[in-house]
């Protein structure tokens, strides 16, 4: 039996989905960070299961927007400020972490990820507006797909 040809073209990234691959993406970001955040003492617990569920639930859809949306801003219009500040985010979440400068940091970065997740468009839209304003009075800059079909 003949074994299976491996296309090449599959695995090129420049065709990969890209809606798939930012989803991807954010579930490997979720996944990640909640790992280490519950083996490092944070715990959901509602008192019924109900709350605790709906708590779990919007930690992990947060932690999945915090990354996937980056990634798609990232292929779709080249911004690479959402994603910057993702990072910078979640580093000075493990700043405060290991150095004690705020009383619950990782328990706090699954609570207010809406105000986190506002600071990452922010920068997106900012990224977007230079760079649109300098393709404009320029001709330089501008919002080009960096890679993917989606």
């Amino acid at each position: 039996m003949p074994s299976p040809r491996l296309d090449p073209r599959r695995l090129d990234p420049r065709r990969l989905d890209l809606r798939a691959a930012a989803a991807a993406g954010g579930v490997v970001y979720a996944v990640t960070v909640l790992a280490w955040m519950l083996s490092n003492g944070v715990s959901f617990d509602g008192g019924d299961p109900i709350s605790t569920a709906f708590a779990v639930g919007y930690s992990v859809v947060g932690l999945w927007l915090m990354a996937a949306v980056p990634l798609y801003l990232l292929g779709r219009a080249s911004l690479v400020s959402p994603l910057f500040a993702t990072g910078w985010l979640l580093g000075n979440t493990a700043y405060q972490w290991a150095y004690g400068t705020h009383l619950h940091p990782l328990s706090s970065h699954l609570t207010v990820w809406p105000l986190l997740f506002a600071v990452v468009l922010a920068a997106g839209a900012g990224e977007a507006l230079i760079r649109l304003g300098t393709d404009r009075v320029v001709g330089v800059g501008g919002l080009r797909r960096f890679w993917g079909a989606g």
